[in-house]
């Protein structure tokens, strides 16, 4: 009984280091602001929004509504995603479910400004578009498709994978990651109308395309972040600790941290095998950029010389911890990345 007061007391004291994640704008570097480039070198713009699924019925949520301002005048060699849990909690439930208006006026909300956007937009899905199932992930699939055009909804068919050729300079991979995490006993029809059946396949073909995008700047769109410094990777806010009740939300943080047990955290034994095998390949190709949402902040953080970009703070906000980041902040918003042609070299081999 001892050993365990023991340990628990550690472990309690250990969240508590790690309760120092804040919701305030964190800098590595005192200078927090860079000159931009010339706007003529511009390659391609991307703009990035996650986790935008929460608007109440009847408004759409302050975050979108500036976005909506932001890119107006976008040119049209951009491109907007949309990287995942686009509506929450539980994704499109069928027609005659209570819930279906509500859920289908979340992804109305941004359906409707990603039609007044002058690129390309896309949306990807995340862990929350899963919860109604593989019928549910293909109900938000035809909504969006149905707003803006086929293939605006990728990778298509609850499938894990998706490449497109932004231009002869720029290769996007997109990935459903929670097709990976899952449990696939729960869903025994997840792959019946996708090509690839495994998740070794699945591994292969991401080095496939990483091989096609050599030379190239890659991003890779993918919902659960390789890295990130919020409550997903067990970096607490004191807000996390007296969620939902003081003591039981440090207790349900202890579990989380100790046993991986929710899929949605990199303690998670797919979660964290994933992310592993996803960086190994990557680290072959000198040009990638992961872009994610999931945690419900913005960060930016570069981690065995691979950027990360967490934009997940569409409609919700959580606390972050700087720590490796050269940026944080647990506010709502969207990040925007800039390609541009002073970075592309002038030939492939």
């Amino acid at each position: 009984m001892k050993i365990l007061k023991k340990s628990l007391t550690f472990l309690f004291l250990v969240l508590l280091i790690n309760a120092c994640a804040t919701f305030k704008a964190q800098y590595a570097n005192e200078k927090k602001t860079l000159s931009l480039k010339n706007d003529a070198n511009i390659e391609h713009t991307f703009y990035l929004i996650g986790d935008a699924g929460n608007s109440a019925l009847g408004s759409v949520h302050p975050t979108l509504k500036y976005l909506e301002q932001e890119i107006k005048d976008a040119p049209k060699n951009s491109t907007l995603l949309f990287l995942g849990d686009n509506i929450y909690e539980s994704g499109v439930p069928e027609e005659a479910d209570k819930n279906y208006a509500l859920a289908k006026h979340k992804i109305d909300a941004q359906t409707a400004i990603a039609k007044k956007f002058n690129g390309r937009p896309i949306f990807i899905p995340g862990n929350h578009d899963w919860y109604n199932g593989i019928e549910g992930l293909r109900r938000q699939e035809k909504l969006v498709d149905e707003a803006l055009g086929k293939n605006s909804f990728l990778p298509e068919r609850g499938c894990p994978i998706k490449r497109i050729e932004i231009s002869d300079y720029i290769s996007l991979i997109i990935i459903d990651s929670h097709w990976y995490i899952t449990n696939w006993d729960n869903i025994p029809t997840i792959n019946d109308n996708c090509e690839i059946k495994t998740r070794d396949k699945f591994l292969e073909k991401y080095e496939s395309y990483l091989k096609k995008s050599q030379g190239k700047t890659t991003i890779v769109a993918i919902h659960h972040p390789m890295f990130t410094n919020g409550p997903h990777a067990g970096y607490y806010s004191t807000k996390n600790h007296l969620t939902p009740l003081p003591i039981l939300g440090t207790m349900i943080n202890i579990l989380r941290i100790t046993t991986g047990i929710s899929n949605a955290d990199q303690q998670n034994k797919k979660y964290n095998e994933l992310k592993n095998r996803i960086l190994t390949l990557s680290q072959n190709n000198e040009k990638v950029i992961f872009v994610s949402g999931h945690e419900h902040s913005l960060q930016y953080l570069k981690e065995f010389g691979i950027p990360q970009i967490v934009s997940g703070a569409g409609s919700k906000t959580t606390g972050t911890k700087l720590k490796t980041a050269d940026f944080s902040y647990g506010d709502n918003g969207f990040a925007k990345l800039t390609v541009y042609k002073l970075a592309i070299p002038r030939k492939f081999v």
